[in-house]
């Protein structure tokens, strides 16, 4: 009868020890698929944020700059540049966006300075290529390249026209 006790705790012990295993590598089974969906979900998100943020950037800017005249598109550094106008107390200042050295750029400056540097202005977001003209008397077409090579186009309507 001994032999039979002995035999029935072993038995109990290892079909224990097998569904602690079986549970291990369950667990172990959910926490890796768990971190594979976060990695891509964390990849899908820094790519929709570069997205979001160039096009959501540069509409935003431009809607604070909406009045008369306060909008247009000029040549600088060799490109054509976004160029949002601003008057305090009589003077008039610049904010150029404008594309260099792999980065969107602002600029902010007075408009009666000339010489203008384009390492000067502030880095906002890499990118390939910017490109802003007008299509219509109060809509902007804005063509941007993303630095993991996304194209991205869109419209901006204006409710002021622009003085080109």
């Amino acid at each position: 009868m001994d032999l039979e006790g002995a035999r029935s705790h072993i038995i109990d012990m290892v079909f224990v020890i097998c569904l602690m295993f079986l549970f291990i590598f369950s667990a172990l089974t959910v926490i890796t698929i768990g971190a594979d969906i976060y990695q891509k979900n964390v990849v899908a998100v820094d790519e929709n944020y570069y997205k979001r943020t160039a096009c959501a950037y540069i509409t935003e800017k431009i809607r604070q700059s909406d009045v008369n005249g306060g909008i247009f598109v000029k040549k600088i550094f060799d490109q054509d540049a976004l160029v949002l106008q601003s008057e305090e107390n009589g003077i008039l200042y610049d904010t150029y966006i404008y594309d260099y050295d792999g980065n969107l750029m602002e600029l902010f400056a007075m408009d009666e300075l000339k010489d203008l540097y384009p390492k000067s202005g502030q880095k906002i977001l890499e990118l390939t290529k910017f490109d802003v003209k007008y299509v219509g008397p109060t809509t902007l077409s804005v063509d941007v390249i993303l630095k993991d090579g996304t194209e991205e186009s869109f419209l901006v309507t204006t409710k002021s026209v622009s003085e080109e």
